[in-house]
């Protein structure tokens, strides 16, 4: 037992002895005055404002991709609903016989289309062209939902005036993209 504790008692004393080497030679001061490397600043400098431009440029790439996209899924997605819907106006005003069918295949269709616009409602779209698309999908929802309920007249074209306004509302943001 003794010769273990001989064993760490030397131990102990040689890690002791090479800590106090080690501050001692770290601790060693050097005099001078400290001074920018002016090309290597100007070097960085000019690193960092083509780093910083390539980033703002990719940002907005990322932005004019995304609102693209959005605003060309809403021309789709506004197409197929408007061509829908009135075909089923269509065929109501004449009474048809199918006039059922086609409410049903234009709520299924203003629901897939208000999906389809909201799937590109992404974090790289303009706050505004976010808001709008978003409105456009809500009001498409809404319209949808009073078509399948086979609300009066009245209601309904309150809500188509309200999707008009918004769809308008939406063709003017996306003109820009």
């Amino acid at each position: 037992m003794r010769r273990l504790e001989r064993a760490g008692l030397t131990a102990a004393a040689a890690a002791t002895a090479t800590g106090i080497i080690f501050i001692g030679a770290c601790s060693t001061q050097i005099s001078g005055n400290a001074q920018v490397n002016q090309s290597e600043l100007a070097a960085y400098t000019s690193e960092v404002a083509a780093s910083s431009a390539a980033a703002s440029s990719s940002r907005a790439a990322a932005v004019e991709r995304a609102a693209g996209a959005a605003c060309d899924a809403f021309a789709a997605a506004n197409e197929s609903s408007v061509s829908s819907f009135n075909a089923y106006i269509d065929a109501s005003n004449i009474n048809a016989p199918d006039a059922d069918a086609k409410a049903t295949a234009a709520v299924s269709t203003l629901r897939a289309n208000a999906r389809n616009v909201d799937q590109k409602v992404t974090r790289d779209l303009p706050p505004d062209l976010a808001s709008t698309l978003r409105a456009y999908r809500d009001d498409t929802n809404a319209l949808a939902d009073l078509l399948e309920r086979r609300v009066d007249v009245d209601t309904l074209n309150d809500a188509i005036d309200e999707f008009n306004a918004t769809k308008n509302t939406v063709r003017e943001a996306c003109r820009s993209h």
